[in-house]
C-alpha cells in the first residue's frame, strides 16, 4: 500500500538546492529514494561512516569525508546528490558541502530525522546559510491518507485508515485488509514495540535523552490528560518532579511541541485552560494508550475500548480537514461537571463560528437532537452533524455523510486527483 502523498509532486520538480526535514518515520527516505532521480545517494550512519549508492546500483561504504568529496564531481556533471541523515554529519564538514555550490549545475538534496536541523543550517554562523530551501515532511496530510485508502475501502474504513496512516511506517509492519480496530489489537505487541523505539530515537536525533520525565509527560497525554496543572499534579504524585508547578509541565509540552509530538488546540467555553495539550500522532497516541492500559497485564485491548479511543481521535482528525477545507482555525469545548465535549469546534479570529458532533456508526434522531441542544447552550453561529456511515438526520445547519466528506477530500487533494 502506498499513499498517495502530495510531497511527491514537489520533490519530482525541485529546481534548487533543498532541505528536506522532520522527525523519523514520516516517510522523507521513501519520498527521496522513489521520486527524486538522483544521482548519487549517501546514507551517514550513527557510527559517522557513510553508504554510498549510485544510480546504476553500485554501493560501497566510506568515511564520511571520502563520500562528501565524491559530491564535488556529481555537481560538476549537473547530478542531483542526496545525503541522508544528514544531522550526523560533522560541523566541521559543512564547509565542503558549501563550497560544491558552484563548481557545477547539480543540485545537493540534505535530509534531516530531527526539527534541530534546520535550526542548525540556517544559523547565521553557518557555512550553509542562504543555500537550501526547507522542506518540511510530516505526519501525512489527512485528504492524501484518505484519498489512498478510499480506492480499497468503504469511506467509513479509508477515514479509520487514514486516522492511523498519517504515520506511515504502520503500513509497513500491518497489511490494510481488514478493519482498523481489529488490525491494531491483533498486532498490538511488536506495534507497541514499535513505537517506543520510535519515540526514543526521535530524542536521540535531537541530542536528548528520552527520560522517565518525558516519558511519563507522553504517556499521560495518550491517557487524555490535556492540562498542564493535572499533568504537574501527575508528575508529582509519581515523584517526578519536586513541585505539581505547571511551568515546568508547560516547558515540557512545548519542547515535545517543538520536536512534532504534541499538538496544541484552542479551547473555548472551557473552565480551566485555554489550550488543549494532545499528541499529534494519532497512531502514537493510541499505542501508548494500549501499553498503559494492557501492558503490564499482558492481555489483549477490548475492542470497544480501542473503538472509544480511536473514535475520539477522529473527531481532531476530522477538525484538521474541515479547518483546512472552511479555512478556519481549530478548537475544542470541554463542557463543565463532566458532562462531555463538543467534538469539533471551528473559530475566525478565535471566535467560534460553527461546531458539529462527530459518529462513527450512524446518527439516531434522538442523539441527533442531544447534540443540536448541547451546542445550542453556547454562542455558535451554526452547528453540525458529522458520520462516516450514513448521512445525518437533517436537525442541524450542516450535515455531512460519506459522500459530502469524500467531496471535501477531493477538494483538498485539488488537481492532485
Amino acid at each position: 500500500m502506498i499513499i498517495e502523498r502530495r510531497e511527491a509532486q514537489q520533490l519530482k520538480k525541485i529546481d534548487s538546492w533543498i532541505l528536506v526535514y522532520g522527525r523519523r518515520k514520516t516517510g522523507k527516505t521513501f519520498l527521496l529514494r522513489r521520486y527524486v532521480n538522483w544521482n548519487l545517494y549517501i546514507t551517514v550512519t550513527r557510527g559517522f561512516s557513510a553508504i554510498t549508492e549510485e544510480r546504476n546500483g553500485d554501493i560501497r561504504f566510506s568515511n564520511i569525508k571520502d563520500a562528501l568529496l565524491n559530491v564535488t564531481r556529481y555537481i560538476e556533471s549537473g547530478g542531483i546528490v542526496v545525503i541522508d541523515e544528514f544531522q550526523r554529519v560533522p560541523y566541521e564538514f559543512w564547509d565542503l558541502i558549501a563550497i560544491t555550490k558552484h563548481r557545477g549545475g547539480g543540485k545537493v538534496i540534505l535530509c534531516g530525522s530531527s526539527f534541530s536541523i534546520t535550526r542548525d543550517v540556517f544559523d547565521k554562523r553557518s557555512p550553509l546559510l542562504g543555500l537550501f530551501a526547507p522542506i518540511e515532511i510530516g505526519l501525512v496530510h489527512p485528504a492524501d491518507a484518505i484519498y489512498s485508502f478510499q480506492k480499497i475501502f468503504s469511506v467509513k474504513d479509508a477515514f479509520l485508515w487514514g486516522l492511523i496512516a498519517r504515520d506511515p511506517w504502520i503500513l509497513g509492519l500491518v497489511k490494510p485488509k481488514n478493519g482498523v480496530i481489529t488490525t491494531i489489537i491483533e498486532n498490538y505487541k511488536p506495534l507497541v514495540s514499535s513505537v517506543s523505539g520510535l519515540v526514543g530515537e526521535v530524542f536521540e536525533e535531537e541530542d536528548r535523552k528520552l527520560t522517565r520525565l518525558y516519558d511519563a509527560v507522553l504517556r499521560l497525554l495518550s491517557l487524555n490528560y490535556w492540562s498542564s496543572a493535572d499533568i504537574a499534579q501527575k508528575l508529582y504524585e509519581s515523584r517526578l518532579i519536586e513541585k505539581p508547578e505547571m511551568g515546568i509541565v508547560t516547558g515540557i509540552l512545548n519542547q515535545l511541541y517543538n520536536m512534532g509530538f504534541v499538538d496544541k488546540v484552542k479551547l473555548v467555553y472551557t473552565r480551566g485552560g485555554r489550550t488543549y495539550y494532545r499528541h499529534k500522532s494519532s497512531l502514537i497516541s493510541l499505542l501508548l494508550y494500549i501499553d498503559e492500559k494492557y501492558g503490564d497485564r499482558d492481555v489483549k485491548p477490548n475492542l470497544d475500548d480501542i473503538a472509544s479511543k480511536i473514535g475520539f481521535e477522529l473527531q481532531f482528525f476530522l477538525g484538521e480537514i474541515l479547518a483546512e477545507y472552511k479555512k478556519l482555525d481549530r478548537g475544542y469545548l470541554i463542557m463543565p461537571r463532566g458532562e462531555g465535549d463538543i467534538d469539533i469546534v471551528l473559530l475566525s479570529r478565535g471566535r467560534p463560528v460553527i461546531a458539529y458532533e462527530v459518529k462513527i456508526g450512524p446518527i439516531t434522531v434522538n442523539e441527533a437532537r442531544k447534540a443540536v441542544k448541547n451546542m445550542e447552550r453556547y454562542d455558535f453561529l451554526k452547528t453540525g452533524l458529522i458520520s462516516l456511515s450514513e448521512e445525518p438526520p437533517q436537525l442541524a445547519d450542516e450535515v455531512l455523510g460519506p459522500e459530502k466528506l469524500v467531496n471535501i477530500v477531493r477538494g483538498l487533494r485539488g488537481g492532485l486527483g
